[in-house]
């Protein structure tokens, strides 16, 4: 057992040294080449975060996109995908929560995540990780609703409500905020006027548009945005 723990640990602890020592480039190669020896299909890569354990019992409600039920989905960890997984968003802690069958329920490290999707009925919802600068308009986890030459996000959250003593009824409640990307500006859009003065080059067609096929934009559901960008957008080809 100790020299198949060695056999693994040798390479890993030469490939650091080699990482620090050589020049940033070189770097990028030699830790790719790394990665591509490494087996996509063993799971228990991903288990490089820490346990999980529900600190809110107590409060009415949960911490989870879409329910507290695991979800069929996919990851993309430190560039490599692995598929047929059972995930949880956690949009309190903006953490996603992986459960793998003989293993501890655990929050998957954040910082090798590079994005996720989940399958609901019939969409897959895809989760991008925006890096941890929180200077940044937008950061960590971010629904990705459209992508095109101008991109939809929504950033989901959960906030808790004190409505009582040590914390029995407090509730969960649910906020999102939109973002536009044009171009290499992404901004906040908090309303459908925003969403027009961004849209502003072509407003006269956008607004018609709306009209002619009966469209409804809501800043409760952003998802009534991805027609109007997708019009928006052809008009700009």
């Amino acid at each position: 057992m100790i020299k198949a723990v060695l056999f693994y640990l040798i390479p890993v602890f030469f490939l650091f040294i080699c990482h620090n020592e050589l020049p940033g480039s070189i770097r990028e190669s030699v830790r790719h080449s790394f990665v591509i020896q490494e087996n996509p299909s063993d799971k228990s890569l991903l288990l490089n975060g820490r346990i999980w354990h529900n600190q809110y019992s107590k409060v009415t409600g949960d911490q989870f996109f879409l329910g507290n039920i695991f979800f069929k989905g996919s990851v993309t960890f430190d560039g490599r995908k692995f598929d047929d997984l059972d995930l949880k968003f956690d949009i309190y802690n903006d953490e996603l929560i992986l459960s793998i069958e003989s293993y501890p329920v655990i929050m998957v490290n954040k910082e090798m995540v590079d994005s996720f999707s989940l399958v609901v009925g019939n969409r897959i919802i895809h989760i991008i990780n925006a890096g941890s600068d929180t200077s940044n308009v937008v950061s960590g986890y971010v629904n990705v609703l459209y992508n095109g030459p101008s991109s939809l996000y929504a950033k989901y959250t959960k906030k808790i409500q004190p409505l009582g003593d040590d914390g029995k009824y407090d509730l969960f409640v649910e906020e999102h905020l939109v973002y536009l990307r044009k171009g290499s500006e992404m901004v906040r859009v908090d309303g459908k006027r925003k969403l027009f003065n961004l849209l502003d080059d072509k407003k006269k067609e956008v607004r018609e548009y709306l009209k002619s096929n009966r469209l409804k934009v809501r800043q409760k559901d952003p998802g009534t945005f991805i027609p109007l960008l997708e019009y928006y957008d052809s008009l700009r080809k």
